[in-house]
């Protein structure tokens, strides 16, 4: 049954990353046709949501693999990775646009812009990126026990880019209608670099977010002062010490510490106390407590 709930939330990522993949293709091919460097820069934003859809259902393929003995936390990780890895990918993507709108308003092209393509071309991909949102918007990548997670960091940066490439669609056709009013073939150029913009801007925060969890800091989801609090007021812990949280995927986090128990405290009662609140009220999946009789002189978060 698990396994067919994973099958079915892979429906919307398929559906997406067709759909999307056949207009990147046929941007492609009409910005050479109309001689649009606009279009072909939107092509590289609409291939940035197609790579986003692949990665975030590779998300949900990994969550539905069990773990192994070797590989004990499963395979979850591989959605940081691969949220590396579209980062990677964007940042080129940036590099070409600018390198191109550059090139072209140093060296115009000696044919014009269709600015009638660039609009039809720009106005189908709006309907087609609002389609994907709306269908990947109800989709998520499931954890292990099928809990459903909307805010994954892979969800979020296609949902996004998804979004983001429907407005950029407004601005391409607003500037094919200001190419064909007035033949300026510049502002195809200088759109391309706006769209080069726009794409580090929506995606930076994304960036950050990937590369703090690939150095295993916390999760921008976990409150980790918050934590810190909540355990040293309780009133059944006299001490902690070597309290870690790190990411275990895009979605889940792992939590170890080191807790002294005052007496005369039931030690089970405080560990099942802590733990359930911290899953419930904190956002850590993955809860790892070692409780200690004695309080031990070190500080906080000693490594």
């Amino acid at each position: 049954m698990e396994h067919e709930q994973v099958r079915m939330k892979q429906g919307p990522y398929i559906v997406g990353i067709a759909l999307n993949l056949i207009f990147v293709l046929a941007e492609l091919v009409f910005s050479q046709l109309a001689h649009s460097t606009a279009l072909f820069a939107d092509a590289f934003h609409n291939l940035s949501d197609v790579l986003a859809l692949v990665i975030a259902w590779l998300a949900v393929i990994v969550f539905g693999l069990k773990a192994t003995r070797r590989h004990t936390y499963g395979w979850h990780n591989l959605s940081i990775l691969a949220s590396i890895f579209n980062s990677i990918l964007l940042i080129g993507a940036v590099i070409i646009i600018f390198y191109e709108g550059v090139s072209d308003i140093i060296n115009p092209p000696a044919v014009a812009t269709s600015g009638a393509t660039v609009m039809i071309v720009a106005a189908i991909g709006i309907g087609i990126n609002f389609f994907t949102a709306m269908l990947f918007k109800a989709s998520g990548a499931p954890d292990e026990h099928g809990h459903h997670h909307e805010q994954d960091l892979n969800s979020k940066t296609a949902y996004i880019h998804l979004l983001a490439d429907a407005g950029v669609s407004v601005g391409v056709i607003a500037g094919g209608l200001l190419i064909q009013l007035t033949g300026w073939g510049s502002v195809d150029a200088i759109i391309s670099m706006i769209i080069g913009v726009i794409i580090l801007v929506t995606s930076w925060p994304v960036m950050a977010s990937t590369f703090n969890l690939a150095i295993n800091g916390v999760p921008d989801t976990v409150d980790e002062t918050a934590i810190l609090n909540y355990l040293t007021k309780h009133a059944s812990v006299a001490n902690l010490h070597d309290l870690h949280i790190w990411p275990l995927s895009t979605t889940e986090t792992a939590l170890t510490v080191h807790l002294a128990v005052t007496k005369p405290a039931d030690s089970q009662l405080v560990l099942k106390d802590i733990t359930t609140t911290l899953r419930r009220d904190y956002n850590v999946n993955h809860v790892t407590i070692q409780i200690e009789s004695d309080p031990v002189a070190k500080p906080c978060n000693l490594i």
